[in-house]
């Protein structure tokens, strides 16, 4: 017998997709653009006559001031109002099965209103299992005191 699937063990790699790491990706880009912006910054203190280490400085300073601010704003417990969000949380649950009971509700309405609609035009000359289905609506829409057209419009 002969093994007539090959596989090549030269490249590895081809026809592979390699898994794409989205937060690695935007940190890499973050941390480039960083750099270009510390090498603008460094060119510009030195034009100016400042030398490079007041600028490592001036970024360790900038950090920490933004370290804090962002710990300022995050343990912040009065930048929201607790009860509102649970309101806000539970107004929207509720909006969700509204919708889905209007959709279930339509669908009952569909089907009700395929059972009882007036048959199609011309049904008497059907010759398929719709004749059964068509005559049944007929003799529905043919009720006393046309109570299956009223039974339509309420529904």
């Amino acid at each position: 017998m002969l093994n007539t699937r090959y596989f090549s063990h030269y490249n590895q790699k081809y026809g592979k997709k390699e898994e794409r790491n989205d937060n690695a990706e935007a940190i890499s880009k973050i941390e480039d653009h960083l750099g270009e912006l510390k090498s603008k910054m460094n060119m510009m203190m030195i034009s100016k006559g400042k030398s490079p280490e007041m600028l490592e400085e001036l970024f360790d300073k900038m950090k920490k001031e933004g370290n804090e601010e962002y710990e300022r704003f995050i343990n912040d417990k009065t930048r929201y109002d607790s009860k509102q969000l649970i309101i806000e949380a539970y107004e929207e649950v509720l909006r969700d099965k509204r919708i889905k009971e209007n959709i279930t509700l339509n669908g009952q309405r569909f089907k009700e209103y395929e059972k009882n609609r007036p048959p199609q035009s011309n049904w008497y000359e059907l010759k398929s299992g719709e004749f059964s289905k068509e005559l049944y609506r007929n003799r529905m829409a043919l009720k006393p005191n046309n109570s299956n057209s009223v039974y339509l419009q309420i529904l």
